[in-house]
């Protein structure tokens, strides 16, 4: 019972600590900028945040310590990136606890920004991402399973056929394929290896553009013409 005690209060001290450097407001805007998928400067991550690059490198030198960022290295240069994906996924679903307005959910919100198509992480959100992974669940291509979505033979012949190996894609050493929520639409979005592949395949299509300088993706006319065509959605 005594080690029980012992073992329960090293989690909470460790759960403490990950919160904290997390709910720092300096950090926390970091790890949101970095929610888009590329990696930054120490100096980059110092405007979004609008403190001095020293700052920037304390707290960045913290979250690193804690697993929670990587740093690679390119000659004189420091780029900082979500450790894994399990990570961006934590920061993606705090922001839904972000308070909504009606105006946000509203179905007839015009075709276009953040809310609309995102990038998350790697993978797409919004409720373009949201309306996806809805025509993909009912056209049975995607199956949910508890906490994860599997795909069924039909849907490996349906993602074959726009150039996605599921077999490759399972291969690799992340989460295969997992609902996201949604910090807009309060709904799940597809993560995982699963959704960073379609998302890239999509884009190499030009089915959706992103915005420089911003999370925010673009559905092109040829993208919401082939989703029509394959899911049966508008969007």
């Amino acid at each position: 019972m005594e080690n029980m005690n012992n073992d329960t209060e090293k989690i909470e001290q460790h759960f403490g600590r990950v919160t904290s450097l997390i709910g720092e407001r300096s950090r926390a805007i970091m790890l949101w900028n970095l929610l888009d998928g590329r990696a930054y400067t120490a100096t980059e991550l110092a405007i979004c945040a609008n403190i001095s690059a020293q700052s920037a490198s304390n707290h960045l030198s913290k979250l690193v310590k804690a697993n929670l960022l990587a740093v690679d290295n390119q000659g004189r240069h420091k780029y900082y990136r979500f450790m894994n994906d399990k990570v961006a996924q934590a920061i993606e679903t705090i922001a839904s606890l972000l308070p909504m307005n009606n105006n946000i959910q509203n179905e007839t919100a015009p075709l276009n920004g953040i809310h609309y198509a995102r990038t998350c992480y790697d993978h797409l959100a919004g409720k373009a991402g949201v309306a996806i992974t809805n025509g993909l669940l009912e056209k049975k291509i995607l199956v949910r399973r508890k906490n994860d979505f599997t795909v069924s033979v039909s849907g490996v012949k349906w993602f074959g056929d726009i150039g996605i190996n599921v077999d490759a894609v399972l291969q690799l050493k992340r989460k295969f394929a997992y609902p996201c929520l949604d910090w807009s639409e309060r709904k799940h979005h597809l993560g995982g290896a699963l959704g960073a592949a379609f998302l890239d395949t999509i884009a190499n299509k030009d089915w959706v553009r992103k915005i420089k300088q911003s999370r925010e993706m673009v559905i092109t006319g040829i993208g919401k013409r082939e989703l029509t065509k394959r899911l049966g959605i508008e969007i």
